[in-house]
C-alpha cells in the first residue's frame, strides 16, 4: 500500500524508544509496519555509533540515522560517516579547561566510533555499561590525534552539574552545550554535552532530509528531552510523550504515551490516521 512511501520518522532513543536497554514488542511491531507501508525509519540520538547494538539487534533495517546529537549521519549497511561536523581546536581548549578546573567530572569524546574517556569516574563507568560502549582511556595530548565529534561530561552531582554549566557559559558564543540524561539504576543520570557551535539534531535532520530526498511534509520526528525540542519544531509533524517536562509537550504538535507502553507506536498510528485522510 506504501502509505508512508517517502516518509522520514526521526527518533529519539533513550526515554523515547528505549528504557533500560528494552524496546517493548508493540513498538517493534509498529516500526516494522510503517517500514512494510514505504517508511524511513531514523534515530536521532545522542548516542555514539557504538552504543546502538540493542536498537540493530531489533530493528535491523535502520536507515541512516543522526548520531551525537547531530554531529553525525551514520549509515549502518554500508558502515561509513556520509557526512559529520567536528570540533575545532578552540573548542577542544574547552575540555582542557573542564580537567583543569573540574577534576571529579568524567569526560567522553565521541570520535566516529570510537569514545575516548578523558577522565573517568564511577558515572563515566556506568553510563558506558548502560550503553555497551567500547572506550580507549587516554589523556589529552592522545585524544587530539582523533578527530572529535562531541563531548559528554558526567559530573557525579547536582551541584557539579550546576558549576560546570555556569563555568561552560562563558564558551556559548564558540560551542552549543545541551542538557541531556537517561534513567539508569532507578534514578535519571543527568550530563552536559558538548558539539560544534549551531550543530543540534536539528542540523543532523536537516542534513539527513536532504540526503535522502524527503519532500516538504513527510518528516516526522519525536523525543522526550530538552535536546529533542528543535527537531520536534522542526519536523512537520513533531511527537512528546506523556512524561515528557512541560516546557517540551508546549513545543509537541503531538503527545503520545509513555515509553514503556509504546510512544512510538502511538505516533505511527497517530500518523497512519492523518496519511489515511
Amino acid at each position: 500500500m506504501n502509505l508512508f512511501k517517502g516518509c522520514l520518522l526521526a527518533c529519539d532513543v533513550d526515554g523515547t524508544l528505549l528504557e533500560n536497554g528494552i524496546i517493548c514488542k508493540r513498538n517493534i511491531d509498529k516500526i516494522n509496519y510503517f517500514l512494510s507501508e514505504g517508511g524511513i525509519f531514523s534515530l536521532a540520538t545522542g548516542r555514539s555509533v557504538g552504543a546502538v547494538s540493542d536498537v540493530l539487534k531489533v530493528l535491523p533495517d535502520l536507515s541512516p540515522s543522526v548520531m551525537a546529537n547531530g554531529c553525525m549521519i551514520y549509515d549502518f549497511k554500508e558502515d561509513k560517516i556520509p557526512f559529520q561536523f567536528l570540533l575545532d581546536n578552540n573548542q577542544r581548549f574547552i575540555v582542557k579547561n573542564v580537567l583543569e578546573n573540574f577534576p571529579k567530572i568524567g569526560i567522553e569524546v565521541h570520535s566516529g566510533k570510537d569514545v575516548l574517556t578523558l577522565n573517568r569516574n564511577f558515572e563515566t563507568d556506568d553510563h558506558q555499561i548502560y550503553e555497551k560502549i567500547n572506550i580507549l582511556e587516554v589523556d589529552f595530548e592522545t585524544a587530539t590525534k582523533y578527530n572529535w565529534n562531541k563531548v559528554l561530561y558526567a559530573p557525579e552531582s547536582e551541584k557539579d552539574l550546576e558549576d560546570l554549566k555556569m563555568y561552560l557559559s562563558q564558551y556559548s558564543e564558540i560551542a552549543n552545550f545541551y542538557s541531556t540524561g537517561v534513567f539508569l539504576d532507578g534514578r535519571v543520570r543527568h550530563y552536559c554535552e558538548q558539539v560544534p557551535f549551531g550543530v543540534s539534531k536539528q542540523t543532523g535532520v536537516k542534513k539527513l532530509c536532504e540526503l535522502m530526498n524527503i519532500k516538504k511534509g513527510c518528516c516526522y520526528a519525536i523525543g522526550d528531552y530538552y535536546n529533542d525540542v528543535e527537531i520536534i519544531t522542526c519536523a512537520d509533524i513533531g511527537a512528546t510523550l506523556s512524561t515528557s517536562p512541560e516546557e517540551i509537550k508546549q513545543k509537541a504538535d503531538v503527545i503520545v504515551g509513555d515509553v514503556k507502553n509504546g510512544a512510538v507506536a502511538d505516533f505511527i498510528e497517530h500518523l497512519k490516521e492523518l496519511r489515511k485522510e
